[in-house]
């Protein structure tokens, strides 16, 4: 049954003025008090509650409505839609709001076609804040979309409404939840009845309603991009959409919920960074992806970079180096399958390691340090990993697994994990302290060259000779992306020290640089006559150094693309680069059968 006008409500203190809409088991109407103030009174349908499929159900219908209405009731917010009372009527319960003269953002939506960056913003950052108090109540909307925000007439205000599935949250812990949802608005955790529950999931919402604002489109459901449709950056829409602004959606909208910002305010502080490059300062041998808006960087003068040392002592090509966490020590492994220990700030021999019977006998093709412990990891062409102690030279234990050559192995930010690469096609993953193998990561089809984790120790990459780079979910085996471009092997990969961006080279004489988040490609740099197989972030992420087979190692610049430098003095291929903590020194290995040390003048 539906009220007519004049109806009197709760003993006359509310007269029923006419119907707004209706829902699929709510109605609402507009209303006056006895102040002859407009509101708007929410209620359950009669027919719904008598329905013979929800008699069973009508009590907890009816409970679920008063707590909608008591979540509300604890939101004062500007930004928030206000209750004034609850009352039941008969057997239906009733929920008294503000009456919001206006249009929602989707009626603004249809009747402007898209908004300028500017506005949407406004709103956005409004509603963001109506979500951290939200939040800090411990609630989630769960239905955020344009449709739910409502615009005042009289001033740029955004007022979020309709609480109807908004649920109680312990922040990460597995909870059940009606698997409720908007289509392109909904994260990929509200498709399943049991899931964390997080801020994330309205960062998602918000982030696909901004989105929808600047576009006009809806983005793609969660649920097709789980089945590998893409979902079109919004800049592809509109090209006129900020690069900040188009990065930060993406980063709202990853699929994986540990990867988008994980407060509303971490995320609303993404639409203010400056994420960007600038176009006009790159040489005509950088190529920018499409659609790329920028900011100038900062000028960065050309570094004098000289050979400082030339270490000797492997009889056979350096097929790998690593600097120690603390700076003080190089460990180079070479064809000769040993591994040597030297004193990075004198070039001293310290150490010969795996001389005798524990020895690789193979080439020895990737070292690693232990972030924390008093370990290093070597990986060999005889298909084995080995740990040893740095004090000692000793061998610790021997990992077996691979069925072909270990090309890499490199510890987790936490030094809990070891991750090897292999000629076998497969990446694997071990627990450090038990030897034991955790997980292997099938995806690619030819051998894979090298891998690295991402500074949190969430994300891993690897490259590889299927021409292309995959990253994965270290504690899920799964993996999230595939980048191409390179138009042959990849041979390596670095994440910079901030997490944001990849790089990769390639032995189609290019590096390439990604974003992280989103994989788009950024610069391809030119100017190696010969494979790339090795690449190094300078701590601070403004540098690159690529060693090549051209026997030389260059520097880029990394916000322009720019070669700022060319390293001279190898005779033979340069396999191997890495910066040491302070970013001040760059030391290669080379088919040579030497080490550089190269410090910045």
């Amino acid at each position: 049954m539906v009220w007519n006008p004049g109806k009197p409500l709760f003993g006359g203190r509310y007269i029923i003025d006419s119907q707004l809409g209706e829902g699929g088991i709510g109605i609402t109407y507009l209303a006056r008090n006895q102040r002859d103030e407009l509101r708007v009174i929410k209620t359950l349908k009669e027919e719904i509650l008598n329905h013979p499929a929800w008699i069973l159900h009508r009590n907890k219908l009816r409970q679920d409505f008063r707590d909608e209405a008591v979540r509300l009731a604890v939101c004062h917010h500007p930004h928030v839609v206000q209750i004034e009372t609850i009352f039941d009527e008969g057997n239906l319960p009733c929920m008294v709001m503000e009456y919001i003269k206006g249009e929602d953002l989707g009626q603004r939506l249809r009747r402007m076609g898209v908004l300028s960056e500017a506005e949407a913003l406004l709103y956005v950052r409004q509603i963001g804040d109506a979500l951290t108090l939200i939040h800090s109540k411990g609630l989630l909307h769960r239905d955020l979309k344009p449709r739910n925000i409502m615009i005042r007439i009289d001033k740029s205000e955004a007022v979020l409404i309709d609480f109807g599935i908004a649920r109680e949250f312990i922040p990460n812990v597995i909870q059940r939840h009606t698997a409720y949802r908007t289509p392109g608005f909904a994260p990929p955790e509200q498709y399943e009845l049991e899931a964390p529950r997080g801020e994330y999931i309205d960062i998602y919402a918000l982030a696909a309603t901004l989105y929808n604002l600047l576009t006009a489109v809806v983005p793609t459901n969660a649920d097709d991009r789980r089945q590998n449709i893409r979902l079109e950056p919004p800049q592809y829409f509109n090209p006129k959409i900020s690069n900040r602004v188009n990065q930060a959606i993406l980063r709202g909208m990853d699929l994986e919920s540990t990867y988008r910002p994980q407060s509303v305010q971490e995320w609303l502080d993404l639409l203010d960074a400056d994420i960007g490059y600038d176009v006009a300062s790159i040489t005509p041998t950088v190529a920018i992806a499409p659609g790329l808006q920028s900011l100038t960087p900062a000028v960065v003068e050309q570094p004098n970079w000289q050979c400082i040392h030339t270490l000797k002592g492997h009889s056979s090509m350096v097929s790998a180096i690593a600097i120690s966490p603390d700076g003080q020590l190089i460990a180079s492994a070479s064809n000769d399958n040993t591994i040597k220990l030297w004193q990075l700030g004198t070039g001293k021999l310290l150490r010969h390691i795996g001389r005798w019977c524990s020895g690789h006998s193979s080439m020895v093709h990737s070292v690693a340090f232990s972030p924390h412990e008093q370990l290093l990891a070597s990986g060999s062409w005889d298909n084995t990993i080995k740990l040893w102690h740095l004090n000692t030279g000793r061998e610790n234990s021997t990992l077996t697994g691979h069925t072909n050559w270990v090309n890499s192995v490199v510890f987790s930010p936490d030094g809990q994990l070891l991750a090897s690469a292999s000629a076998d096609c497969t990446i694997k993953l071990w627990h450090v302290y038990t030897n034991r193998e955790i997980q292997t990561f099938i995806g690619h089809c030819d051998p894979v060259w090298s891998i690295a984790f991402s500074l949190d120790g969430q994300l891993l990459a690897s490259a590889s000779a299927d021409y292309t780079i995959k990253l994965w979910n270290v504690y899920t085996g799964r993996e999230i992306q595939t980048l191409t471009g390179h138009s042959f092997f990849v041979n390596c990969i670095a994440f910079s020290s901030d997490g944001q961006l990849l790089a990769s080279g390639s032995a189609d004489c290019t590096l390439k640089l990604w974003h992280v988040h989103t994989g788009r490609e950024i610069h391809t740099l030119t100017g190696h006559s010969n494979s790339v197989w090795s690449v190094a972030f300078s701590p601070d992420a403004q540098l690159i150094a690529s060693g090549s087979w051209d026997n030389t190692i260059k520097l880029w610049h990394v916000d322009t693309g720019r070669q700022i430098a060319t390293l001279i003095g190898h005779s033979n291929y340069v396999r191997s680069v890495a910066f040491s903590p302070d970013g001040q020194t760059l030391v290669s290995g080379s088919d040579d059968d030497t080490i550089k040390i190269w410090q910045c003048g």
